[in-house]
């Protein structure tokens, strides 16, 4: 789960976030996707590059907000769950980021997870339990073979 996701004010235009991403600011990464806030820190939604796209193809001059352009209906994960159940979530409904919310208050994120980080992090677990259990495996035969 990554903290240091930086939200978007659900007032700020469309334009405003793309010249925000374009000025390479920190934190901002359209890839994958951001989380809109409300102005008392609230959880509203998520913005995507598709949904810029669009926003753009409707407004060519980007003063469509943030919140007018993405999406408000979400799918979020707990921090208390396996990850393999968040993620099944993501490939049931086709997404590729996920905030993560408190149970007890569904709009407060404290953290959001991405489907390409959950996928690396495992692949990188799966290589070094491959070199222990090689290594492992090594010594046994050696050993195996000094008994003979």
């Amino acid at each position: 789960m990554q903290r240091d996701i930086e939200p978007v004010l659900e007032e700020m235009t469309v334009a405003e976030l793309v010249e925000s991403a374009n000025g390479n600011k920190p934190l901002v990464n359209l890839a994958e996707g951001l989380p809109i806030i409300s102005s008392d820190g609230r959880l509203v939604g998520i913005v995507t590059q598709s949904d810029l796209l669009r926003a753009f193809e409707r407004d060519p001059e980007g003063k469509m907000t943030v919140a007018g352009a993405g999406s408000g209906s979400l799918i979020v994960a707990y921090p208390d769950e396996p990850v393999a159940d968040a993620l099944h979530r993501m490939l049931q409904h086709d997404i590729g980021r996920m905030p993560v919310v408190t149970r007890d208050d569904p709009r407060h994120m404290v953290g959001y997870l991405v489907r390409s980080s959950i996928l690396s992090a495992w692949t990188r677990q799966l290589e070094e339990e491959g070199i222990r259990e090689h290594g492992w495996l090594a010594r046994w035969r050696a050993a195996s073979n000094g008994r003979g």
